[in-house]
């Protein structure tokens, strides 16, 4: 059987470059349909009582919406350039609300005018976005593309028309009251179902109840992990079974390392028979060989694009199979998978060594185009750490992280509003989830041990704002290398001695030399202490620091031993210029490179 022709597949075939721009309208009449809600919340609609968990979820679905129409946009422009039409520029899809947040605490006061408005604006809002995700879906649907997008919307059409009738009744009831509602009504008597009940989430979690899962993966506050942690202490072994095949659960935090690493193996295998399953409900049975298999002269345009991304995620998860075949082989320690998610850049955190029991545990922290697909040199990064560390630590033991678990900025989206590499609204959300991350870590220790923060280039403005919202408790010690800036202009703003922060730059790292979030925190003035690392080709300098016999990578795991008298200097360079290699001076400290 031949492949039609180009034209022939372009006179049958609907035009992606139509749907797309259908899309673009779509997403311009819709993306910011919960900006209204949100403004009236920093208008202090509400405050106090459950306003921040409600606040909350809010942003949550807000940001998630606009979110799918931007990934919608996307799959719709490649499949346009794959099938040789003019590939449309992508417009924009999010927008910016004055950040303001309800503060948790006493309940202080509701303005029942805003909160009417508020109401309106969800309901509006909900009719809006249902009509909208139904459209979309359909869009998607003719080119064979993933739904998900259009499951979005209407999980956020679905979440704004639940919160209506509580807060409609809860507004009546003040109004019969006053204006404003003294502190222990609003308490206890009519926003109780929003300081949401962790032990009650957790009971119904239990009976394997997916969205309370749902609900408490949600959750960001330093509270829940220890809660976590002991609620699975107390439960019996069947129910245990149950829990780790649910979907996500191993990406809990507060659950025991081992614990996590069984949910997310089962899930990993539950993927990869799902996607095979679906290349040969595509092609049929025996038609997939291996993931390789070149099936294209079977495929008609959609199959096409469904087949390129069930393949993607496949070789991701091969990826992911090869890296934990490496655990207890060859002196390598166990490796455990602690969270593992396909969708959008992906999730991975591979730790080598178990963090419940070690003695230091260090937690790295990757940058700009860090993806699911492109994680593998990452997770080799955090093994070649564990080897040196490990290999002068003595009796004790090390634990090393590889973490994604947040939304790294990528090059193609440095044009993106919220995005962009160039700002921090990347880095401030990618924090919240680093700071969870950590409590998790801290709550299902059952040893005593130290904790260490290793933010590479962007990753390194992550880690000093998860050090800012988790002040003193984020870890024992943090490092940064190649870093533009971290957020603050002193070392000692991360709520740590300056002395327990590190800062390693490559002198030919142009990266290292930027200071664009705050002080460089390679210059004096910053106050972090300098560790050699040494001057690489200019091409190499910026990813330099964890290669195999460096001083770089000894002075990493010296300072993850704490032995900090045994830090060493690079070899002496050759007095000589050498291309892509500029002298700045034979005896000068890394403190004094000029920026």
């Amino acid at each position: 059987m031949t492949a039609p022709s180009t034209g022939e597949t372009s006179m049958r075939a609907p035009s992606a470059g139509a749907a797309f721009r259908r899309v673009a309208q779509l997403a311009a009449e819709h993306h910011a349909d919960l900006d209204a809600p949100a403004r009236l919340m920093v208008a202090h609609a509400w405050v106090g009582g459950g306003a921040p968990h409600f606040a909350a979820g809010l942003a949550t679905q807000r940001g998630s919406l606009q979110s799918a129409f931007a990934l919608a946009l996307a799959s719709l422009a490649q499949t346009a350039a794959h099938l040789g039409e003019p590939q449309p520029p992508p417009p924009a899809t999010s927008t910016q609300v004055p950040v303001a947040p309800a503060t948790h605490g006493p309940f202080r006061g509701i303005d029942t005018a805003a909160m009417t408005a508020l109401i309106a604006a969800l309901e509006a809002a909900a009719d809006r976005l249902s009509a909208a995700g139904h459209r979309l879906r359909a869009e998607l649907a003719a080119f064979g593309l993933p739904p998900s997008p259009a499951w979005t919307v209407l999980r956020a059409a679905e979440w704004t028309a639940t919160q209506c009738p509580d807060l409609r009744r809860r507004l009546a009831r003040i109004r019969r009251s006053d204006r404003w509602i003294p502190a222990g009504v609003a308490a206890h008597d009519l926003f109780g179902a929003y300081a949401v009940s962790r032990d009650a989430l957790l009971s119904r979690l239990a009976t394997g109840d997916q969205g309370c899962l749902a609900q408490l993966l949600a959750v960001r506050d330093t509270a829940l992990p220890a809660q976590v942690a002991s609620w699975w202490r107390r439960l019996p072994d069947g129910a245990r079974r149950h829990l780790v095949t649910l979907p996500g659960f191993g990406s809990l935090d507060g659950l025991p390392a081992a614990v996590r690493d069984r949910a997310n193996r089962h899930l990993l295998a539950a993927e990869k028979a799902r996607l095979t399953a679906e290349l040969s409900r595509l092609y049929g049975p025996g038609a997939l060989t291996s993931i390789t298999t070149d099936l294209r002269h079977l495929a008609t345009p959609a199959a096409l694009l469904a087949q390129d991304e069930t393949m993607r995620l496949l070789k991701n998860i091969t990826m992911v199979e090869r890296a934990l075949a490496l655990g207890g082989v060859s002196g390598h320690p166990p490796a455990l998978l602690l969270s593992f998610d396909l969708t959008g850049t992906g999730r991975l955190a591979v730790s080598w060594g178990d963090p419940d029991t070690a003695a230091v545990t260090v937690t790295y922290v990757p940058g700009l185009n860090t993806r699911l697909s492109a994680f593998a040199g990452d997770i080799d990064r955090a093994r070649v750490l564990w080897q040196q560390a490990q290999a002068t630590a003595g009796s004790r033991t090390i634990a090393s992280i590889a973490w994604l678990g947040y939304d790294p900025p990528q090059t193609s989206g440095t044009l993106t509003p919220g995005a962009s590499v160039i700002g921090a609204a990347p880095a401030r959300r990618g924090a919240t989830e680093l700071a969870a991350f950590t409590d998790g870590l801290t709550a299902a220790r059952t040893a005593p041990g130290r904790h260490v923060v290793l933010g590479h280039s962007y990753g390194s403005l992550v880690t000093g704002q998860a050090a800012l919202l988790r002040r003193g408790r984020l870890a024992d010690e943090l490092i940064f290398v190649g870093s533009p800036g971290v957020g603050v202009d002193h070392a000692t703003e991360l709520g740590l001695p300056a002395d327990r922060v590190w800062v390693g730059e490559d002198r030919n790292d142009p990266v290292a030399k930027l200071g664009h979030f705050g002080r460089d925190p390679g210059s004096p003035s910053f106050g972090a202490r300098p560790f050699p690392v040494g001057r690489s080709l200019l091409q190499n300098a910026h990813s330099s620091y964890w290669d195999v016999d460096s001083a770089s990578l000894r002075n990493l795991g010296r300072i993850v031993n704490e032995q900090y008298q045994e830090l060493e200097d690079p070899p002496a360079l050759s007095p000589r210029p050498q291309l892509l290699m500029p002298q700045f001076g034979r005896n000068e400290d890394i403190g004094d490179v000029s920026h």
